[in-house]
């Protein structure tokens, strides 16, 4: 009988923690990249922006990354230090939004960890240090005006140079080793 009862605050425990995570899933159409927010380009933006519930997120992640080849098990470890994610999702026509997104980009504490630029679009990743050099944020920007769409990820989190770069080599290597295999023969095709 006791068992039963443990099991029930249990279960009642972990219901309440899943209901707060979802609670914290929020979905708002204002950012937390202020020139999303300013007069002048409100008319001329759709903005979406999404906090992550890592309660939820993180296991999931975890799950997936565990379940792909050849992640090493210490990628699947380093997504511990990730505390909070918020996802910022503009879609725009306006050239004068695009390049002052950019410029805002830029002006964000932290240093440049990853730029890329191919044609319009644009990557950026950026980490924020504090004095003991564990990187506390980590912001990665997309623009890509041709799909009209911005993108901001902010993450809060607590990693060391070294991890944020092993991340960095792997996502990089793993893209490559995708755009490297063979196209998928359909019987179309053969």
């Amino acid at each position: 009988m006791m068992n039963r009862s443990i099991f029930q605050v249990k279960i009642t425990f972990i219901f309440l923690l899943a209901a707060a995570s979802f609670s914290s899933c929020l979905v708002s159409s204002r950012s937390d990249v202020d020139v999303f927010n300013k007069n002048e380009y409100a008319r001329t933006v759709s903005v979406k922006t999404i906090k992550v519930p890592m309660l939820i997120g993180k296991p999931l992640i975890k799950n997936y990354l565990r379940n792909e080849e050849n992640v090493p098990a210490e990628i699947v470890r380093l997504t511990s230090g990730i505390k909070k994610v918020r996802v910022t999702l503009a879609k725009t026509t306006n050239t004068k939004l695009v390049t002052a997104f950019r410029t805002s980009i830029n002006r964000l504490p932290g240093s440049e960890w990853f730029s890329l630029h191919n044609g319009s679009q644009w990557i950026c990743l950026k980490g924020d240090q504090d004095a003991k050099s564990v990187i506390k944020r980590i912001t990665v920007s997309i623009s890509a005006p041709e799909a009209n769409q911005l993108v901001h990820v902010n993450v809060k989190c607590h990693l060391t140079p070294d991890q944020l770069s092993k991340l960095i080599n792997y996502t990089i290597n793993s893209e490559e080793k995708i755009s490297l295999k063979e196209p998928v023969k359909t019987k179309e095709s053969q």
